[in-house]
């Protein structure tokens, strides 16, 4: 079998021997990122591209592709039969880390995806994008394209990644080592005042999200001026902010306090300002103003600033909403999973993940949208990957055998996936999933018994 190494120096190769490319990637931020990485490396070629964000990729979209060079990031792998069907005799480069039963590819196409090498999984489509990156602008000098570092961490970042060993730890030193990202320590709430840092605060979410009286009387006991920017504070001040917010959240300090990192060469510096504001662009269907932001575009950083913060007013609606509504329209529990259908659009994987973090720990989240111009039901699932380590659960497993099961399709991570189910099948789906949970935890019981 061949390495990570030789498949990432394989797409380059391919790459190179072309001079126009089609590249399609996923619409979160690690697939706006990752296609960000790579269209950088190839205005710095000289080489014209035409880039597409996409929340799937369909049989008529992928038919559709006719260009003599297709790069695919952050997806692909569990559209190989398609592939394969449609692209057999393009050169087709994949850049994906989902999960799949089969890895098998068209001999013209070369797929890198760290599930294939175990000791690398814990790589995102950023990261390996930028491995890509790297190689081709190595011909220009030794550090070509290092300057793009700053992007895989931003992508790395917004699938939760490690970025203390393996490969996203030699990307993370490289860049501090050149002076792309300055690396501190400070609250893991953004850049910004203080009182909109935790009114706005979704992950890590507190109790105090969405509400600005129990903020203000919160910073007034702390003596703590809300105006004052968080990257301003003391460190005195920090760890009596800190430990005052960790007493009513329900979470672990170094999810709210640690290591924050500043993008040197990105229009929006802060890590994890950046990051949310592309995932933003993402989900409201602006794509293009993402990867615009990662070609280092500052006009239009306002505008997605401002789509960020009309997410996060969705998510803390929601949010409040849940902790007050009735027990058919909040969180329903079954044996082994939990599960609730949101209001708000465009929210629902964002929201799993807040929910299985940080309010219903102890099970599986489904969150159900029914909300889609379309007429399938989206489906996102999540967990904590203590369930994951501790009790066996993989819902990308369960999701794909259950939306499967009603007709829909699905698959992903072991503690993220999706699904699309027909509309009308949400019982069938949702007894499947749990029914499925319930044989993963009973064989993985040796684990936590």
């Amino acid at each position: 079998m061949s390495s990570l190494q030789e498949e990432v120096k394989r797409a380059a190769e391919v790459i190179k021997k072309h001079e126009y490319a089609r590249v399609v990637s996923h619409y979160d931020a690690d697939g706006i990122t990752a296609a960000g990485i790579l269209c950088s490396a190839l205005i710095r070629m000289g080489m014209q591209f035409h880039a597409t964000i996409t929340s799937k990729l369909d049989r008529a979209f992928i038919a559709g592709l006719d260009e003599e060079l297709v790069i695919i990031a952050d997806m692909g792998t569990a559209q190989m039969d398609l592939i394969s069907e449609f692209l057999g005799d393009t050169d087709v480069v994949i850049i994906d880390h989902h999960t799949a039963s089969s890895f098998n590819c068209p001999s013209s196409s070369v797929l890198i995806n760290p599930n294939r090498f175990a000791s690398n999984a814990e790589l995102c489509a950023a990261g390996i994008s930028y491995l890509v990156a790297r190689l081709l602008g190595a011909e220009r000098d030794k550090l070509g394209n290092v300057d793009l570092a700053g992007l895989a961490i931003a992508g790395t970042m917004g699938d939760k990644l490690p970025m203390d060993r393996g490969i996203n730890k030699l990307i993370l030193d490289e860049a501090i080592e050149e002076g792309v990202i300055t690396a501190r320590r400070g609250l893991k709430l953004g850049d910004g005042k203080i009182r909109d840092l935790i009114l706005y605060a979704t992950d890590p979410y507190t109790p105090l999200a969405g509400k600005p009286d129990r903020v203000d009387a919160f910073l007034q006991e702390l003596g703590i001026e809300g105006e004052r920017n968080a990257t301003h504070l003391d460190e005195e001040t920090l760890e009596r902010l800190s430990s005052a917010l960790l007493a009513i959240a329900n979470t672990d300090e170094d999810v709210l306090v640690g290591t924050t990192y500043k993008l040197n060469f990105e229009v929006v510096q802060d890590a994890l300002d950046f990051m949310r504001m592309v995932d933003a662009c993402g989900r409201f269907g602006k794509g293009g103003m993402g990867i615009g932001l990662c070609l280092r575009e500052s006009s239009l950083v306002e505008e997605a600033r401002a789509l960020y913060m009309q997410f996060q007013n969705k998510l803390v609606s929601e949010l409040t909403r849940l902790e007050t509504a009735k027990k058919e329209d909040g969180i329903k529990e079954l044996s082994n999973i939990c599960y609730l259908y949101v209001q708000e659009k465009g929210i629902t994987g964002v929201l799993a993940g807040i929910i299985a973090e940080y309010v219903h720990t102890e099970s599986p989240v489904i969150v159900l949208n029914r909300k889609n111009e379309h007429s399938d039901v989206k489906v996102s699932a999540r967990c904590s990957k203590k369930l994951l380590e501790e009790r066996g659960i993989n819902l990308a497993e369960a999701l794909e055998h259950a939306a499967h099961e009603v007709g829909g399709y699905g698959g992903g991570h072991p503690v993220a996936s999706g699904a699309s189910i027909p509309e009308g099948t949400e019982e069938r789906f949702l007894a499947a999933v749990d029914r499925m949970i319930g044989e993963q935890m009973h064989k993985g019981a040796g684990k936590w018994t």
